[in-house]
């Protein structure tokens, strides 16, 4: 399910000085510059703010996903 115009519009307005995002089609993509511990993005506030199910990977995660992939 993807999130609303409307949802991503207000989800855009947490914007602040320790997260980058990107809300792209089915994906958040989160840059969190103090660690995740510190971000306002936990996969809970992206499931609520969106009102989507969400999964959270870090980059590790996703590049080992990746490579399994390969195989």
């Amino acid at each position: 399910m993807l999130p609303t115009a409307e949802a991503i519009a207000h989800f855009e307005s947490y914007n602040n000085d320790v997260d980058d995002f990107r809300v792209l089609n089915r994906e958040v993509y989160i840059l969190s510059w103090k660690g995740y511990g510190k971000s306002l993005f936990s996969n809970n506030f992206v499931e609520k703010k969106l009102k989507v199910a969400a999964t959270t990977r870090n980059w590790e995660t996703v590049n080992k996903l990746s490579d399994l992939s390969r195989r």
